[in-house]
């Protein structure tokens, strides 16, 4: 019986294998090929093509979100292979996630586009040149890429100086690119101290520090990997000469040489040295260094005197002030009786205000 048995199930499996062997041995219809799937049609790059993709984002009423079923969630390629994030095409476009708007979130735009050098040109693609919104609009006629001057309301929209550094009231900071206000960060300093109104001389402009670009990518060294600011100081008032025998004075010393400032900023100990402004002039600290950090290296004795000695030079200190110690006696129309500066637009102005009237020395 177990014999019968083994011939069974022996022929049983030759048969099988057999049956099997024949079906592949011959293919007698073509397997047909999977037809090539177009989603878009054809000339979707072309503006001026019916089947340009932005037409047919704003003729459907899931928007973007019908690209994202086939090129992920960040336009990055997904299933389609394809990305829509490249150099050439939206290389921005990732950034339009949940929170996209959201001060707080970290996908918020603002950080995207600080991460990537503040580079706003690549949103002017879907948003316009002037960032008014795109050419093209959805079926209820609302914008395929709104307007961003909604929230961006002054003049330039994103590309306005106070969109990354400064207020609505300064372009200046604070705050800084880093969101800091404390005016010992090195992003703040001592800007308002000098653009603002200052208490105790003339007031600047950014020009007298800075090179200023007509917009935000003109300027070479505006926008660059350091994120800190070229200081090149033109100020005229940085580099006002004393003590000079060719101009018509009545304070000139023939015991002192004349004091041309050579301005310079250094950018390791944030100091500014050999300025007019901060001390180079005659019978001041010609050896001041003006910390843009501290607001104690302004002291009255920072630039006259020494850092203790809020007065000028005498002749037992090589220079020819008298040795009073009221300020208000002579310049009574710029200081008073306390050092309290009253008048700052006769203070650091490049002139001598001595009993009331303006004179070079």
């Amino acid at each position: 019986m177990k014999t019968k048995m083994k011939y069974i199930f022996f022929y049983s499996l030759t048969t099988i294998f057999s049956i099997y062997l024949i079906s592949c041995s011959e293919l007698n219809t073509d397997i047909p090929s999977v037809p090539k799937v177009n989603t878009h049609g054809d000339s979707i790059y072309i503006p001026t093509s019916a089947n340009y993709h932005p037409k047919t984002i704003a003729g459907s009423p899931n928007g973007m979100y019908d690209c994202q079923e086939c090129h992920a969630a960040d336009f990055s390629g997904g299933v389609a292979g394809v990305g829509c994030n490249t150099t050439d095409c939206h290389p921005s476009i990732g950034v339009h996630v949940n929170g996209i708007v959201d001060p707080t979130s970290e996908n918020f735009h603002g950080n995207y586009i600080q991460k990537n050098q503040w580079a706003m040109i690549p949103c002017q693609s879907c948003h316009g040149n002037k960032y008014d919104g795109g050419n093209y609009k959805y079926a209820d006629g609302s914008s395929l890429s709104p307007t961003c001057l909604n929230c961006h309301t002054y003049y330039g929209g994103p590309e306005n100086c106070a969109t990354c550094h400064g207020s609505a009231t300064s372009m200046a900071p604070p705050r800084d690119l880093n969101g800091n206000t404390s005016t010992s960060s090195r992003g703040v300093g001592a800007h308002q101290v000098h653009l603002a109104g200052s208490q105790k001389g003339k007031t600047l402009s950014c020009t007298d520090c800075h090179n200023v670009p007509g917009d935000v990518y003109q300027t070479n060294g505006h926008i660059d990997a350091d994120n800190r600011a070229e200081v090149i100081i033109y100020s005229n008032i940085a580099k006002v000469t004393t003590n000079d025998d060719t101009a018509p004075s009545v304070q000139i010393d023939p015991n002192q040489p004349t004091y041309i400032p050579a301005p310079v900023y250094n950018t390791a100990d944030l100091t500014c040295t050999n300025t007019y402004c901060h001390g180079y002039f005659k019978n001041g600290n010609i050896d001041n260094k003006a910390v843009w950090n501290d607001p104690s290296s302004s002291q009255c004795g920072s630039c006259h005197g020494d850092g203790s000695n809020p007065l000028p030079k005498t002749q037992s200190q090589g220079g020819n002030h008298p040795g009073s110690s009221n300020c208000s006696v002579c310049h009574g129309g710029v200081v008073d009786a306390n050092l309290k500066i009253i008048n700052p637009s006769k203070h650091i102005d490049g002139l001598l205000n001595l009993f009331g009237s303006d004179i070079k020395y």
